[in-house]
């Protein structure tokens, strides 16, 4: 009788593992991603915006997933990309550059799942997470050391009439 006990009690452990593994009968599903840093500024008003051509800084992408609930680092798997390569250049390992001109360009780093949430796409579902990069403008004028721009007008300034000679 008590070998009986035994095999019932080895049957239910070997179950209850083969649960808490299968992950309530779900596979991990990607749900979303976070790109750190979220913001880069690079430059200053009294730096030239040439100066800040080649800056680099290496984006992370982390991605959410359920089933069971956990934070990885997909920084490699994930598709990286900017929309405006005039701005920001990023390549395939996440690392962001600075290509010489001022303003701002979206980031994206996305990944392609499986099946999609609730198992509806056998193609997969585009899980996309974004950051902002910023170049800021070169002013000059008195808040640097930057160049003073000069406007410089021809002759005297005064306004001249030119009138039709009466015969």
């Amino acid at each position: 009788m008590r070998g009986k006990w035994v095999s019932v009690g080895m049957l239910a452990a070997v179950a209850s593992a083969l649960l808490a593994a299968s992950g309530c009968a779900h596979d991990q599903q990607l749900v979303s991603i976070q790109v750190r840093p979220p913001v880069q500024t690079d430059g200053a008003t009294n730096i030239p915006v040439s100066a800040n051509a080649g800056s680099q800084v290496q984006l992370r992408g982390s991605g959410t997933y359920i089933h069971p609930p956990v934070t990885k680092d997909i920084t490699d798997p994930v598709t990286w990309a900017s929309n405006d390569t005039q701005m920001f250049t990023v390549n395939s390992t996440g690392l962001l550059t600075a290509t010489g001109a001022c303003g701002s360009a979206l980031v994206s780093a996305t990944a392609t799942t499986n099946t999609s949430p609730g198992g509806i796409s056998r193609s997969g579902a585009i899980v996309t997470g974004y950051m902002t990069a910023n170049v800021v403008s070169f002013e000059g004028g008195g808040t640097g050391t930057g160049p003073t721009p000069t406007l410089t007008f021809a002759g005297t300034g005064a306004r001249s009439r030119s009138r039709p000679t009466q015969p």
